[in-house]
């Protein structure tokens, strides 16, 4: 606390007084600048330019500052940019459950892994300190031992963690909106934590896994809430747990052919509905004749053969790509080495080449169910984000508490990417551009200052084509 007394002590414009632990020596810091937080300006404060000692403001002379201690007057700048417009949304929802600082810190960290995709977590202090991260957000502590700690103490928290994701669920599933739920598993080497288990598919690569479930807004292509469980526990099991934590009453389980639904029923109410795929060695779409019922459906991308029919209760959908088939009819005859060609085995898989059966709960559209999977995939895309272009793909951490730490800022990273992603789509860059290519643009962007008080800042020159895809992307 400062007293009004050393407040009014005569000092530079633009300055204000922090405290220290000597009673009788207050610093005097340089006000920069501003940025915008919801709509709300918030002063940004730079450097220590002087000390109120015994009542009397000292300057702090310039020589006095080593090279090593200076502050960066080069920043990289795009990609940073790019990612806080795409996620300063998710900072006010982080202000909210989680105190101040510790949204600061949680929220810097996923700016960088999502900027920065190679960065370790020993690595966030040096891209923090270098990019313009540092100066939208000055003061966050991420220095190696800072991050080990954040990510233990977000997961010992975990009240605030489902906190954080019912309060998503509350703001983002409207009446109306059509939520997709799907898992996926991540590798994780841990020996000590009890997320770690083996999984079926788990027990063939050799490795343990832990199992991430995700409800998945389908028209945003976000993510909504995430939960993690072992890898070695029943998906039927994880997913009901899911459902009844997060209380989501309505939406749509997308499963794979190794799904089994049947235990889940009992916990759905014919509110959660489900839509899996048969496998090609089931013979229930022959049962039900679906072959010659198939009439043309026109979709986006092509027109396709699909057929619907009800039996039981349950809803079953087959259809045909008739480019898929002819690839796959070439590639099985290919493959087939001189004089093992077996013609009957041949004539019975020629009618499933190309085609996929689902089964349902819900009485659906064909148009409906091919466009229900093909979101399927835009989960997958989510879940390879994890994996793939944030380089999350093996946990780095070991204690309980870190794992759900760290695989919460994994999801809030993964939530940035989705919106960008989506505004990429949106204005037409994906035509020419894929998100890789874009982050590798704008991480070329970089800001100068030759202020020495680094309170001015200007964009280095860029090409015709950056400045262009700068305006579009509005960064």
């Amino acid at each position: 606390m400062v007293p009004e007394t050393i407040r009014k002590v005569e000092r530079p414009k633009n300055t204000i007084v922090q405290a220290t632990k000597k009673d009788n020596i207050y610093l005097v810091v340089q006000r920069v600048g501003c940025r915008y937080d919801n709509g709300r300006r918030l002063p940004v404060n730079g450097k220590v330019i002087g000390h109120i000692i015994d009542g009397q403001y000292v300057p702090k002379e310039e020589s006095e500052e080593r090279l090593s201690q200076r502050s960066f007057h080069v920043l990289k700048y795009g990609s940073a940019a790019f990612a806080d417009k795409m996620g300063n949304e998710l900072y006010r929802q982080l202000k909210e459950v989680f105190h101040k600082d510790d949204a600061l810190d949680i929220y810097c960290l996923t700016l960088i892994r999502t900027s920065f995709p190679e960065t370790k977590d020993y690595q966030a202090r040096d891209r923090y300190d270098k990019s313009w991260i540092s100066y939208l957000y000055p003061g966050a502590r991420l220095s190696k031992n800072d991050v080990c700690e954040l990510l233990f103490n977000i997961g010992k928290s975990y009240d605030l963690v489902v906190g954080f994701m019912r309060k998503r669920v509350e703001e983002l599933i409207k009446e109306g909106t059509k939520v997709l739920i799907d898992g996926m598993l991540k590798s994780n080497t841990s020996k000590v934590n009890s997320f770690s288990g083996f999984s079926y598919k788990g027990r063939i690569k050799g490795t343990k896994d832990i199992s991430i479930i995700a409800a998945v807004d389908a028209e945003k292509k976000e993510p909504i809430c995430m939960k993690v469980y072992k890898g070695s526990m029943p998906d039927t099991s994880n997913f009901v747990d899911f459902i009844q934590e997060f209380s989501i009453k309505d939406g749509i389980e997308i499963g794979d052919k190794a799904f089994t639904f049947e235990k889940m029923q009992q916990y759905k109410d014919g509110k959660i509905g489900f839509l899996h795929p048969l496998k090609r060695s089931s013979k229930k779409a022959d049962k039900l004749e679906l072959s010659s019922l198939m009439v043309p459906l026109k979709t986006e991308e092509q027109v396709i053969m699909a057929a619907k029919k009800e039996d039981g209760g349950l809803y079953y959908y087959l259809f045909r790509d008739e480019r898929r088939a002819a690839k796959e009819e070439s590639d099985f005859i290919r493959k087939k080495k001189p004089g093992s060609f077996d013609s009957a085995d041949y004539k019975r898989r020629r009618d499933q080449f190309g085609t996929i059966c689902f089964v349902s709960n819900c009485d659906f559209s064909t148009k409906d169910v091919y466009d229900y999977y093909a979101l399927r995939w835009e989960i997958e895309t989510v879940f390879r984000m994890y994996k793939d272009i944030l380089s999350l793909n093996t946990t780095r951490v070991h204690d309980d508490c870190s794992v759900i730490g760290t695989e919460f800022v994994n999801y809030l990273s993964s939530v940035i990417t989705c919106k960008m992603k989506n505004m990429i789509k949106n204005l037409g860059l994906s035509k020419e551009y894929t998100l890789r290519d874009i982050m590798g643009r704008l991480s070329d962007m970089v800001m100068i200052s030759t202020d020495t008080k680094a309170a001015k800042w200007n964009l280095c020159n860029l090409s015709k084509a950056d400045l262009n895809l700068k305006k579009v992307l509005g960064v």
